[in-house]
């Protein structure tokens, strides 16, 4: 299972050549989203950051997208409107100005996420087709673990 993923964030890494990919898991104890490795600058140093609460009070920018399942693009984090929605722990830890979120789900219920991010705002272009392989690379990740668990 690890070997795919890192396969998959591999393959994204280096299709479209972002600054770090990262895969967050969610912890069956706490019920939060958090990161377990990743590739590129700084990877685990960051992926060490990311914890998302998924609880029902929580309404971050990370939260929301993972309990919706929503593709997300964020052309430019200091946006007011996306600025105000992001973690604490983001804006002081990581701060990247541009970043992709995919979330992985099972059963309906949160799994995963993929993070991905560039240094400059607006750094991220992904076409259709760009994003249509992406989602089929995410797939790929939600099948390995429909596969590994009983």
């Amino acid at each position: 299972l690890n070997e795919v993923l890192r396969t998959i964030l591999e393959s994204m890494d280096r299709s479209l050549g972002f600054q770090r990919v990262l895969f967050c898991l969610r912890d069956p104890r706490s019920g939060a989203m958090t990161g377990r490795f990743g590739l590129g600058a700084e990877a685990q140093q960051v992926a060490a950051q990311f914890r998302i609460d998924l609880s029902p009070s929580s309404a971050d920018l990370f939260a929301l997208v993972c309990k919706k399942g929503a593709d997300t693009l964020i052309s430019d984090a200091s946006v007011p409107n996306i600025a105000e929605r992001l973690p604490e722990w983001y804006r002081l830890q990581v701060g990247a100005p541009t970043f992709l979120l995919l979330p992985m789900s099972l059963r309906n219920a949160p799994l995963g996420l993929i993070y991905a991010d560039r240094a400059r705002a607006g750094e991220i272009a992904i076409g259709e087709r760009e994003l249509s392989l992406l989602r089929t690379l995410r797939n790929q990740a939600v099948m390995a673990f429909k596969q590994a668990s009983p």
